[in-house]
Parts: C-alpha cells; structure tokens; sequence
C-alpha cells in the first residue's frame, strides 16, 4: 500500500482556486489528463523538485475533519478546510516526503499569512506554520490525533478559515 503526504490549508478558497491560485504558478503544475473533477477533487501533475520524475497532487475538500469533535476525537486538521494531498511516481525511499516538505517550504514563504500543516498519510504531524508564530518541525512527529495534542496545540489553530 503507497503512503501520501498531506499539506492542510486554514483558507476558505475552493479547491480550484487553491490549485489554479497557488499550486500551479508556484510549482508548473498542469492538469492530469483524463481525471475529471469529480466532488471538488482536482487532479494536476508537475516534475519533482530536484530529482527525476513526476509529483501528483489532488486537491480536495478536508473530509477528514470533525465538525465539532468531542474531546477524545479532535485531529490537528480539524479546523483546515482543503487538503492537497502529495505523491511522489517512483517509490525511493524518502523522496516523497522530501519533496512535500519542499513544497511545503515554498508555500510557507508565499503564504506566510496561511495557516498549514505537514502531515504524512493522514497519521503523523511533520510540520505546522502559524502567521507570526513561524514554523515548526518535529524530529519525532506527533499522530495527528487527540492524544498528542499536547505536542501539536501550540502550532495548530482551532478557528475555521481566514
């Protein structure tokens, strides 16, 4: 089974705006051909970062999210709407998730006004950025789940959009 890594925005833009806005002038990124959009995902594909090969992106709404989660259920991405998930075409080891981090960088530095997060395969927390706060990296990455919210709370937001 092949992992992803996930980057969650706090904006109240729609997937297409997120993609047509932000990820294709940052990134050269281009429609994947034959992936029609389908329940607000988008499909769209460009080269890897320093490496041979291609990335995928599909940017979509968070339907991973709790609306109004009991305590024991909270995840850090509650309160971030679109999720563009990240894969990178050839299985070598690390690559994908240094390519996300890269990509995750760039939006950072173009977006320092945007809360995101740096997730891998929807479980662990890799990097959070907070406007005015900066950015953070764990070297042992916290799940993204209520029991390491002590971990993540600093750096996650609970408001919905901006």
């Amino acid at each position: 089974m092949s992992t992803v890594e996930n980057v969650f925005l706090q904006t109240d833009l729609a997937g297409q705006q997120v993609l047509d806005d932000w990820l294709v002038p940052l990134f050269g990124l281009e429609s994947v051909p034959g992936e029609p959009s389908e329940g607000g995902e988008y499909y769209a594909r460009g080269p890897a970062i320093g490496v041979d090969g291609w990335l995928g992106f599909v940017v979509r709404p968070n339907s991973f999210q709790g609306v109004d989660p009991e305590p024991d259920d909270v995840q850090a991405f509650d309160a971030y709407p679109p999720e563009t998930a990240i894969r990178y075409g050839t299985r070598v080891e690390g690559v994908q998730e240094q390519q996300a981090r890269l990509i995750f960088e760039k939006l950072v530095e173009t977006r320092p006004d945007v809360p995101m997060l740096l997730a891998h395969d929807l479980d662990l927390l890799v990097g959070a950025h907070l406007p005015g706060g900066g950015t953070q990296y764990w070297p042992d990455p916290p799940t993204v789940d209520a029991p390491d919210q002590d971990d993540w709370r600093p750096w996650v937001t609970e408001t919905r959009g901006r």
